[in-house]
């Protein structure tokens, strides 16, 4: 990473034949000479990243539509047992066709004592319709679904991919190398290595970038500290999982960009590790659909015990779809071991606010090509989205609205790749910003990540050092801070921080949408059409 002025940027020479030249395009993205995007970089390469990858199967694929395996009918009573039991059958129906399947829930209301695992591949749980349909959370505070082939990523919510993927087979001798010695900017998919011998096209590989001295003190989190007592930001490292979809030379070519750069001075070079894995295992094809779940509205403290949503965990191409969640304390959880999840026409109701300080989440995102499009979240003292701690994207919202005291915030500890993409938060904020001392010292939450044609109240965006946040199309009312410090006056101190990029403010662009665009550019239009546009 490195420290960025504006005489660094070099744009593109775009073409002069867009099929509208009075349409409004910002100077970072352009219709190019074949009608596709093409995007301004930097001097070292870097540019905004091409989010369409996020979702279901990498983007732009329809979801499943499962058969009916069983139909189960409320009780009237506990279901918890009789649920578990039928979604265990459907399993079985499922590993036998090799094809998803999926379990009915008859009209009415089932009662869960228990959270509910659904933990093999190729399972659906269907309600009969979000109307038709309720799943209401009962007795000691418990999560309503999780959905992985394990639970330990629910209760770790820490754990990554460095902690659960394997080395390859002894069968590649020299499947294990660093990177050149050269800056990798945010956005590319070429990655060069030192030597690529001993890697083969499918080949997963983790990316291993440690996270050094130098490193925290040109981000400027080296020295935060809370009632006396040191805070740290990012741990040891941030691994990264992509797949070879290519190799040329020592270079090799990734299934989906990197968002992040890796700079020799920081970490980046052959500081940085690149070793073939075998990838956590996960489920894949599974979903939940067309039902209310609910919980009893209560006054709580974060720390109390709570009733939850739904937790996705060791899982790859899954989805939720079709949802209303009310009143549970966090909703839905993306956690770190998954990937290429859609959310979709997913509604979160909080009708009474946590009396705490700390706040619970909506959208929580710390896996990675997640896409949450059409969807809502409504209520005070809630996170509306947020991503996690060492997150490389893409992760998505697309035409989601929000309303509430909080806000679209980034949480804690690093990620990039981040899309907002014409969302509406109405009495909230958008931030992506410095947390510094908040939390357990949250520090800077997001870089290589875009606003693009959204509203809100606030919005607080600011650049980290050697990285870029971009505000495109987007308005509301615009303010800077400085980072916050928890002193012992408990304010926020110091110089303001420096802001992101702004183009075309309070006057939105084309396209209308980013993401939308970019699945068309890489895949056609039936791709747009496959997910409902």
């Amino acid at each position: 990473m490195r420290l960025l002025a504006a005489a660094t940027l070099c744009a593109i020479a775009f073409s002069s034949h867009s099929s509208d030249k009075s349409a409004n395009y910002p100077k970072w993205v352009q219709p190019g000479p074949d009608g596709k995007l093409a995007y301004a970089t930097t001097s070292t390469g870097d540019h905004i990243v091409d989010f369409s990858y996020a979702g279901y199967r990498g983007g732009g694929i329809a979801l499943p539509n499962a058969p009916v395996a069983e139909t189960l009918t409320p009780s009237g009573a506990d279901d918890t047992a009789a649920l578990q039991s039928a979604l265990e059958r459907v399993a079985a129906i499922a590993s036998k066709s090799n094809s998803p399947q999926a379990l009915l829930l008859a009209p009415g209301t089932f009662h869960l004592s228990a959270p509910i695992n659904i933990s093999a591949s190729d399972v659906v749980l269907r309600g009969s319709g979000r109307d038709k349909t309720t799943v209401q959370l009962t007795g000691t505070p418990h999560i309503g679904f999780i959905m992985g082939l394990s639970t330990s990523a629910a209760s770790n919510p820490d754990a990554d991919v460095e902690n659960t993927a394997e080395d390859r087979p002894s069968g590649a001798p020299h499947a294990h190398t660093a990177l050149a010695n050269t800056y990798i900017p945010s956005g590319t998919r070429e990655l060069p290595v030192v030597d690529a011998a001993g890697f083969a096209v499918g080949d997963t590989i983790l990316i291993h970038h440690p996270i050094t001295p130098d490193y925290l003190h040109f981000m400027g989190m080296d020295h935060l500290t809370r009632n006396g007592k040191d805070e740290h930001w990012i741990g040891s490292a941030i691994t990264t999982e992509r797949r070879i979809e290519a190799i040329r030379g020592n270079t090799l070519i990734l299934d989906v960009p990197i968002t992040d750069d890796y700079d020799p001075r920081f970490g980046g070079g052959d500081m940085t590790t690149v070793r073939a894995a075998l990838p956590p295992a996960r489920l894949h094809d599974a979903g939940i659909e067309a039902l209310t779940l609910t919980a009893p509205s209560v006054s709580i403290a974060l720390d109390d015990p709570q009733f939850d949503g739904i937790d996705i965990t060791s899982a790859e191409d899954v989805w939720l779809r079709d949802l209303a969640i009310l009143d549970t304390t966090n909703f839905v959880r993306v956690q770190a071991q998954a990937r290429r999840v859609t959310i979709d026409r997913v509604d979160l109701t909080e009708h009474k606010p946590v009396t705490s300080s700390a706040k619970p989440f909506g959208f929580s995102l710390a896996g990675t090509q997640t896409l949450v499009m059409r969807s809502s979240a409504h209520g005070d003292k809630l996170f509306f989205a947020a991503t996690q701690a060492r997150i490389q994207g893409p992760n998505v919202l697309l035409d989601c609205d929000f309303s509430g005291d909080q806000a679209v915030e980034p949480h804690q500890r690093w990620s990039t790749g981040f899309l907002v993409d014409n969302v509406r938060v109405h009495g909230g904020a958008i931030d992506f910003i410095n947390r510094g001392e908040m939390g357990s010292g949250h520090g800077w939450t997001i870089g290589w990540s875009v606003i693009w044609n959204s509203t809100a109240n606030e919005l607080v965006a600011q650049n980290p050092p050697g990285s870029i946040n971009w505000v495109i199309g987007s308005k509301g009312q615009r303010r800077r801070q400085p980072m916050p410090i928890k002193g012992s006056r408990g304010h926020n101190e110091g110089p303001d921080l420096p802001e992101a990029i702004y183009d075309s403010w309070d006057n939105p662009v084309q396209p209308r949408s980013l993401y939308l665009q970019q699945l068309t550019d890489r895949l056609g239009p039936q791709a747009v059409k496959n997910i409902g546009y």
